[in-house]
């Protein structure tokens, strides 16, 4: 924005996107491990559209064409604007007013300040030294007519034509579908709620298949449909009453609510209706499924037998993250026994099948709370049931995230508890622990397990290479 505001001075700059959205007041920064300041303070734009911001840039567009220059547009929802010190000191301005740049840099304040995020309404103000940031309230969200309309847009699905090498990421979305936007998982490391909120809002069951048509038609199409989801594929359809007056409850989880309507059923045939189009040969759901979501009983039976032998290429992906029950507890994840269960269902579907399919779990290391003891009981339990992956997710922090405001703090901020962060070499043991059977991580599983207590497990989960099986006695 810098260099563009040199180029084109007198021209109005509006940011966006989930990177500008994530960092629109201060924030952790993990790679100057530092609280940085909201990045309309740094960058010369004249707004911010955090979210999914359809309706904001088409509103200020018209803004604009009609004559208002865009720092004088302050009222448009789902937007961030900046005002002087002296000007805000002055306004008769009310909304939530989070602690001051640079004071947030102090722990406890920027713990403080997430809580206060988190629970805040209406509009959410943070002073900076030069600056002063103003959030308006989140934009409505889109209803199925307006998603529909955006995603039936004719979007080309190839790369652009100036580029002549082959670009690899996009084969697996190319012939993908996009069902609904919004997730009520509230994972505390994922940033996804906070960009599209925690409301389902989800096409209509026509639309997909328009798209699913035109797909067909494409001369590059080979009969295989990769993903038909979102950010969980089977939120598709899951509606709340609530959320149409209401919104959604504020720190309350929408799993496991009885005001929630389930839309398995309506996901299942939606799948069935694509698979009955012309060239279309294979629909895979790729995004993900929550397991949790999968109903305890002979209708989520069914569903999880028509989804495992329909819908996944010989692999069902789900993310459990961990299944030690306090690490779990911090990533806001179900635990171990809702993950268990799932499994064994999973399992008793693979019985007298000659061609099983398997269970990839998307784990992940180093999350705040989590300790080297944590990492050897989830490698443990991965062994015991013939599970191994090569990919772990080390815990990065993101901007806005409860768990990155857990990390940089050592605090909940809902709690106020301490919370255990490992960092440095603790971080690199912890991944090197679910990888026990690579032997470039040997050292490194090692060195855990003896952290952790577990010699023990040294020639059992790994070989052992001349290390004695206890500590030589003291003379």
């Amino acid at each position: 924005t810098n260099m563009l505001h040199r180029l084109y001075p007198d021209v109005p700059i509006i940011i966006g996107g989930v990177e500008a959205s994530l960092r629109r007041f201060a924030h952790y920064d993990y790679w100057s491990d530092s609280v940085r300041q909201g990045i309309l303070a740094d960058a010369p734009a004249s707004l911010l559209v955090y979210g999914m911001g359809e309706r904001a840039i088409c509103e200020i567009a018209h803004r604009i064409t009609s004559g208002t220059p865009a720092n004088e547009i302050r009222d448009v929802r789902g937007t961030c604007y900046t005002m002087s010190v002296g000007e805000y000191r002055k306004s008769d301005i009310k909304g939530t007013q989070l602690p001051a740049y640079p004071l947030v840099s102090e722990k406890p304040d920027f713990a403080a300040a997430w809580k206060t995020f988190s629970d805040a309404d209406g509009i959410i103000i943070q002073p900076h030294p030069k600056t002063v940031i103003v959030q308006n309230p989140p934009a409505v969200p889109l209803s199925t007519e307006e998603m529909d309309r955006i995603y039936e847009l004719p979007f080309a699905r190839r790369q652009h034509p100036a580029i002549k090498e082959t670009i690899p990421a996009l084969a697996p979305i190319q012939f993908s579908i996009i069902t609904h936007r919004g997730c009520f998982g509230a994972c505390s490391f994922c940033s996804i709620t906070h960009h599209q909120g925690k409301q389902i809002i989800s096409r209509s069951e026509e639309s997909i298949l328009r798209e699913a048509k035109r797909m067909a038609k494409m001369p590059e199409f080979r009969g295989t449909i990769s993903d038909v989801g979102g950010p969980s594929a089977n939120m598709y359809g899951a509606h709340c009453p609530k959320w149409e007056k209401h919104g959604a409850c504020k720190n309350k989880s929408c799993i496991g609510c009885p005001s929630l309507q389930d839309g398995t059923a309506r996901q299942l045939a939606l799948l069935s209706e694509i698979q009955k189009i012309p060239k279309v040969k294979h629909v895979f759901i790729s995004s993900g499924i929550r397991y949790d979501l999968i109903p305890e009983n002979a209708e989520g039976d069914a569903y999880l037998k028509t989804i495992s032998e329909s819908h996944i290429s010989g692999h069902m992906k789900v993310a459990p993250e961990h299944i030690s029950d306090r690490v779990t507890q911090m990533m806001n994840k179900p635990g171990e026994a809702v993950f268990e269960r799932f499994r064994r269902r999973f399992e008793k579907l693979q019985e007298g099948k000659q061609k099983r399919q398997y269970l990839v779990p998307y784990l992940m290391s180093s999350h705040p709370g989590c300790r080297i003891e944590d990492m050897v009981k989830l490698a443990l339990y991965l062994r015991e049931h013939n599970m191994y992956t090569e990919q772990v997710q080390d815990f990065t922090p993101s901007p806005m995230t409860l768990s990155t405001a857990m990390y940089y703090t050592g605090l909940h901020p809902f709690t106020g508890k301490r919370v255990y962060v490992p960092t440095g070499g603790e971080k690199r043991i912890q991944r090197a622990v679910l990888q026990w059977k690579d032997p470039k991580q040997y050292d490194l599983v090692v060195s855990g397990l003896l952290k952790a207590g577990r010699r023990d497990l040294i020639g059992d989960l790994v070989p052992n290479k001349g290390i004695p099986a206890r500590p030589p006695k003291k003379r």
